[in-house]
């Protein structure tokens, strides 16, 4: 019985967990579809400030893209490795 207590424990910490992990991860996925929509943007109707706008938010976007991919670091392999060539 207290096993079967125990059990139902730790399967609500891990349900509790997992929701909570949801929870946090969706807004960041809502600003990643939100990213991908401007930088698909036409702005070719737009008024100037309107295009000015979008530009700087596009740029802002490559921006934080280029920081994510120049902070790359391969972890697997040395450059000493030939990889068999």
């Amino acid at each position: 019985m207290a096993s079967s207590l125990r059990l139902m424990a730790e399967q609500n910490a891990i349900a509790t967990e997992e929701r909570k992990h949801r929870h946090e991860e969706r807004p960041k996925q809502i600003q990643e579809e939100m990213n991908d929509r401007n930088m698909q943007r036409n702005t070719l109707a737009y008024t100037p400030m309107s295009k000015a706008y979008f530009h700087s938010k596009k740029r802002e976007i490559m921006a934080r893209r280029e920081l994510f991919i120049s902070n790359y670091a391969p972890t697997m392999g040395d450059e000493d490795d030939d990889y068999g060539l």
